[in-house]
């Protein structure tokens, strides 16, 4: 394993196993994708900040706000890595505010959607910005009514921070698509999810459809296999590869590697979730190398949105798991 991967790895082990001792009550989904957030940075999580920030996003919103729940770590963690995370936060509340103009609903994903474009795009241009999300939402509505809710505000969120084009952009989208399940994926929610990904790509969508499919099933032959609610991380690693075996190979590794720590083994760890987590950092390293011109993948053109995606997927990943652990609990 490449030592600078190995070392974000190794932090994100030990981010963990602060999170677990500090916040008993979360879920462990959500300490493990904000320990790894923490380690995609570099970054050893910061517990007195957290919990600073925790108190403050309840301070500012009431009982049932969509910043509360399985969202309250997580926007603690992402509001860590801000240096005025109050003034931030009231931009996400004011932007908020706006996409529920706009119609978007209560939801557990729309604060993501609000994060997506308080970080990722100029103060000048979030009404702008807010307006292309609505369009791109709705161009989904009307392509998959029933398949559409609100867990693709996300992605039209990261759609709409891009530059590229409302209907070109979803003509890519609609023909990954029919090619992904021409390729044998079921189609549903999760394969509409994976064709937002790969909409950013800048190969022909056949290459990219045929290199997520083959990618998909190394994943699956090394027992790394990802369930279909993380296809969103497969498409991520389908933009960013250049070499299938090598990717799959260090997906594995890390998979390997964690999988003896305390808190990623069988009983801890759901395989598809370790899965998802060795991907990101994975990816995460991919990403670097080619900001650094170590690579040279052809995006261009999609870098930007491509990082933006990587970590909305895996938060989306996590929000999905948390509310369905919830509901299992309870029901139960």
């Amino acid at each position: 394993m490449n030592i600078e991967l190995k070392g974000k790895v190794n932090l994100m082990v030990e981010n963990y196993k602060e999170l677990k001792g500090n916040f008993k009550w979360d879920t462990n989904i959500l300490k493990h994708f904000c320990a790894m957030m923490n380690a995609t940075r570099s970054e050893k999580v910061n517990i007195d900040k957290i919990k600073e920030i925790k108190k403050y996003i309840k301070e500012e919103t009431g009982l049932i706000s969509d910043y509360r729940g399985n969202n309250l770590l997580i926007m603690a963690s992402l509001l860590c890595f801000e240096e005025d995370y109050k003034s931030f936060f009231k931009n996400m509340v004011w932007v908020h505010e706006k996409m529920s103009q706009y119609g978007f609903r209560k939801s557990p994903y729309l604060p993501l959607a609000t994060y997506t474009i308080v970080k990722d795009v100029p103060e000048e241009q979030w009404n702008h910005k807010i307006q292309r999300m609505d369009e791109f939402y709705k161009s989904m509505k009307k392509n998959h009514f029933w398949l559409t809710s609100t867990d693709d505000y996300v992605f039209a969120a990261v759609l709409a921070a891009t530059e590229l084009d409302v209907k070109e952009t979803m003509e890519k989208i609609e023909e990954c698509y029919k090619v992904l399940s021409e390729e044998g994926f079921w189609k549903g929610n999760d394969l509409q999810t994976l064709s937002h990904i790969m909409a950013l790509g800048e190969e022909s969508v056949y290459e990219k459809c045929k290199k997520a499919n083959s990618l998909y099933n190394k994943l699956k032959s090394e027992k790394c296999k990802l369930k279909y609610s993380g296809l969103a991380t497969l498409g991520v690693l389908t933009l960013i590869c250049e070499d299938e075996n090598e990717i799959v190979r260090e997906v594995k590794e890390v998979n390997d590697f964690i999988y003896e720590k305390d808190g990623y083994g069988m009983w801890s760890l759901d395989k598809s979730m370790r899965t998802i987590l060795s991907a990101n950092l994975v990816s995460d390293f991919y990403i670097d190398e080619m900001k650094k011109g170590v690579l040279k993948v052809a995006l261009a053109n999609s870098i930007n949105a491509i990082i933006i995606a990587q970590e909305q997927a895996a938060i989306a990943a996590c929000i999905a798991a948390s509310a369905a652990a919830s509901s299992s609990s309870s029901s139960s």
